[in-house]
């Protein structure tokens, strides 16, 4: 059977196939609240958001005020989600992490801070970066009861393809099949797929590097419902 993502676009969203650049040049400097980081100017702002979707205005479910009207708050900010805070500061480089005492967080002090927010958060953020591989525009998924949302060229042009669900084996035993049915149900009312990552790690993971992530493997499961009349106009198409 043939699976196609569902890639609904935007009423007026361009409809280029290609995806905004990711940012560049000089860091910018983004503040751990202990929950997300902060990222505030107007121009740093406009770097970060406009560069790949990243983060979301401290004061709106989506883009800042400053991207959506073109006028300046002083007093939103730009919120990243953790995840995507680490891809930017020890990936990218293009994002400087500070505590609230205004000194600079190194990768394994600032992975210990996010880990007493989610104790899960090295399998997310393993799960981040896989999907960053595969030119995903990820977005927070809490909405629907996921981990992440899935974009193919970001929320401005489309909606999301994906809920992402991680999950590690150790976890497997606790995903029912009534959970599975609610997010799928979920999934079906917004016209999106429900798809599982499973990540295996090894019993003794150090993560004093960057590289140390390599060590987790991921593998995917999508969960949709059978369509028959879907499949047989693929069998159609096939032949």
């Amino acid at each position: 059977m043939l699976f196609t993502p569902i890639i609904k676009q935007k009423k007026g969203g361009n409809k280029s196939s290609l995806q905004p650049p990711l940012p560049d040049g000089s860091p910018v400097i983004g503040v751990f609240t202990g929950i997300s980081v902060e990222v505030c100017g107007a121009e740093d702002i406009r770097k970060i958001y406009e560069n790949g979707f990243f983060g979301k205005g401290s004061k709106s479910r989506g883009a800042p005020k400053l991207i959506t009207t073109g006028i300046s708050d002083d007093t939103e900010s730009l919120s990243l989600e953790l995840e995507e805070s680490a891809f930017l500061a020890y990936f990218l480089g293009i994002l400087c992490i500070h505590d609230i005492q205004c000194k600079e967080m190194q990768y394994r002090e600032f992975l210990e801070a996010a880990k007493n927010v989610n104790s899960h958060f090295l399998e997310c953020l393993g799960s981040y970066l896989y999907l960053k591989s595969k030119g995903w525009i990820i977005k927070s998924g809490i909405k629907f009861g996921g981990n992440f949302l899935i974009y193919k060229r970001g929320p401005r042009y489309n909606h999301a393809s994906f809920i992402i669900f991680v999950h590690t084996k150790s976890d497997a035993k606790d995903i029912s099949i009534k959970d599975l049915k609610g997010l799928q149900r979920i999934a079906e009312t917004s016209d999106k797929d429900v798809l599982l990552l499973e990540v295996s790690k090894p019993n003794v993971l150090t993560y004093n590097t960057i590289s140390d992530l390599a060590a987790l493997k991921i593998s995917e499961t999508i969960i949709r419902r059978f369509n028959s009349t879907s499949f047989v106009q693929s069998q159609k198409i096939t032949k």
